[in-house]
């Protein structure tokens, strides 16, 4: 006796096979879909490990070029203040100063190479803020423009526990970029003053000139490095004086206004404990 088994059982049955078989072609295209992008982000993954690796070896390799070339550098520089003594009262004595500048140039380039490939570590001691200041205005001399003046007050106590050598190099380059950002007859200003934040006392340091300024799009872009609106800027200098600021524990603000002026402002903490 045979039993035939009713059309809408088979066509119920069918249905639910081709229900199935559908659900599972999207169940493996989703897979195939997302081992694809696996594959894409392992990729991506091993070739930014890739570009890591050859920044490392890149900044290696520039720190020890860095150290060969100051070894001469600082030759260079005596003997080119030498010379400047003694064609003191010939014409040809702005030669010696053209290549004293150079070098100035160049060794703080270098020093801020060296600083990037080597996260700064300050080294603290305490010492005058003033000596600071007039030390970074003086390596920064030659790079002014014609009437430009600099302006230096103190308000208050200058003394700070800080490292000499890093501060000095931050305090330079924001005075290199505000000489290089006013024009002639402009101004540069720098002020120190001891104020309270967060419950403690901080050296606050503000280097401010009357230059073209900084465009608002810009102005968060600025502390990132090699960001730069110069021609011929590295997009260090400002990168470096983020990371001497962290080193010691500080803050930093900018404000600029196009046409009218940058200002940075830094607080160190004034007082703390340290290691001989």
């Amino acid at each position: 006796m045979t039993h035939e088994i009713p059309i809408e059982l088979l066509n119920d049955a069918f249905n639910v096979f081709r229900d199935a078989s559908r659900k599972l072609e999207d169940q493996y295209a989703v897979l195939e879909t997302r081992v694809d992008e696996l594959n894409a982000e392992l990729a991506e993954k091993n070739r930014a490990i890739e570009r890591t690796r050859r920044l490392a070896a890149m900044g290696e390799m520039a720190a020890r070029i860095a150290h060969e070339i100051r070894n001469p550098l600082g030759s260079m520089s005596i003997f080119a203040t030498l010379l400047e003594r003694e064609l003191a009262e010939d014409k040809r004595k702005k030669l010696a100063e053209e290549i004293s500048k150079g070098i100035k140039t160049l060794d703080n380039l270098l020093t801020n190479m060296l600083l990037f490939a080597n996260s700064p570590e300050a080294r603290l001691k305490i010492m005058d803020i003033r000596e600071a200041i007039d030390d970074s205005i003086l390596l920064a001399s030659g790079r002014e423009k014609k009437g430009v003046e600099i302006s230096v007050t103190h308000s208050g106590e200058t003394a700070i526990t800080a490292d000499p050598n890093l501060l000095r190099q931050l305090l330079l380059n924001l005075v290199i970029n505000a000489l290089d950002a006013v024009e002639e007859n402009g101004r540069v200003e720098v002020a120190t003053r001891v104020v309270e934040r967060d419950g403690s006392r901080h050296m606050e340091i503000k280097v401010s000139d009357n230059g073209r300024g900084i465009a608002e799009k810009e102005l968060d872009r600025i502390f990132d490095p090699f960001f730069t609106t110069k021609e011929r800027g590295t997009g260090l200098g400002l990168a470096i004086v983020t990371s001497v600021v962290d080193a010691h524990a500080g803050w930093i603000k900018a404000d600029s206004t196009p046409g009218v002026g940058t200002a940075f402002t830094i607080g160190i903490p004034a007082k703390r404990e340290f290691r001989i």
